[in-house]
């Protein structure tokens, strides 16, 4: 049920190659496409409430030379709420502190007799259609303009991640979204779908596609010194894709990886996995004994995981969290996501 297309990199790039194979993923998800791109802080979006291999605007895009974007938005639909129609086919957009959003989303209801992401309140900002997708969009943009978000900073980022989560109890929950300058991904807690991340950069080795019988040499087609990450429901090439974490958001930046809501550092990992393997919370001394990293390393990994909602200090301590006398366990209700985090790291 739709699959997902996101696109960050240092230079504008033409989406030529992964969205030629995006298309193709239509078979499942016959009812709508679209594709969203920032020329500059606006957003262009083009989509059609139709199959998109049977869509000649679809397909003069795939080869038009002046779709070219840092950030790019694929999506393609079968619908499960709503009308096929414009209205209701993916991506959508909004504006919010002079810069335009755009949101896709897949997933779905988690209890068929609860309303989901249609029962989450919207203040100013309302449906056009009749989707959980832009309903959830809508409560997204209240809750970042009660926030007073107007330029992202880094303390928003586990605030951002935190709110997806607690949309996540409503219903399955795939996003991927902009605001023209960051592209913010989140996995669904419970895994449903997938979200993969591929990185590009140089040098640019031939990659064969995943179920097409032919080669494309990325040094004749991409500038060397560019370079990024794209985002995918499912792999689109035999490449080295890597799986979100349930739960995880990323956020990317001028084709960097900035931000993770669970994290990719090997520091972080460690004390992740010690914390795992204890049977009693241990104290901020303990962790640098047992882990041998510096001491200022070993803090900053910590203030990291406690920034990120990953690890707690214990209520009963007396002490700031920075002192080696602070004790700390792990998230309970983050435990799964953990597990699964520090088995693929290991």
């Amino acid at each position: 049920m739709c699959e997902l297309l996101g696109m960050s990199f240092n230079l504008p790039v033409r989406p030529k190659i992964s969205f030629r194979k995006f298309r193709q993923r239509d078979g499942e998800n016959p009812d709508g496409w679209g594709l969203a791109f920032y020329p500059d802080r606006s957003a262009q979006i083009f989509k059609e409430p139709l199959k998109a291999t049977k869509s000649d605007l679809s397909g003069f895009l795939k080869d038009y030379p002046e779709v070219r974007s840092k950030l790019i938005i694929g999506h393609v639909r079968k619908t499960a709420q709503g009308s096929i129609s414009h209205r209701n086919t993916q991506p959508f957009s909004r504006e919010l502190n002079r810069r335009e959003y755009v949101f896709a989303h897949n997933g779905r209801r988690i209890n068929p007799r609860q309303l989901g992401l249609t029962s989450l309140e919207l203040g100013r900002f309302q449906p056009i259609g009749e989707t959980g997708s832009e309903h959830a969009f809508c409560h997204l943009l209240k809750c970042i303009e009660e926030r007073n978000i107007k330029q992202w900073k880094e303390n928003d980022f586990p605030w951002l991640a935190q709110k997806l989560r607690e949309m996540n109890k409503y219903a399955a929950l795939n996003v991927v979204f902009s605001d023209s300058l960051h592209l913010f991904c989140y996995h669904d807690k419970d895994c449903y779908k997938g979200l993969h991340l591929l990185q590009r950069k140089a040098p640019y080795n031939t990659f064969k596609l995943s179920d097409k019988d032919w080669n494309i040499s990325f040094p004749m087609t991409k500038d060397p010194n560019q370079y990024g990450y794209i985002i995918a429901t499912q792999p689109l090439t035999g490449e080295n894709w890597k799986p979100f974490a349930p739960g995880e958001l990323i956020v990317f930046r001028n084709g960097e990886l900035i931000y993770s809501s669970l994290t990719r550092d090997p520091v972080e990992i460690k004390v992740l996995t010690l914390l795992r393997s204890s049977e009693h919370r241990l104290s901020l001394q303990q962790i640098i004994q047992n882990l041998q990293y510096s001491r200022n390393k070993t803090i900053k990994a910590v203030q990291s995981l406690l920034n990120k909602r990953l690890i707690k200090q214990d209520g009963r301590d007396i002490v700031n969290w920075n002192n080696e006398r602070a004790t700390f366990y792990t998230v309970p209700e983050r435990r799964r996501e953990i597990d699964k985090l520090c088995q693929e790291k290991c």
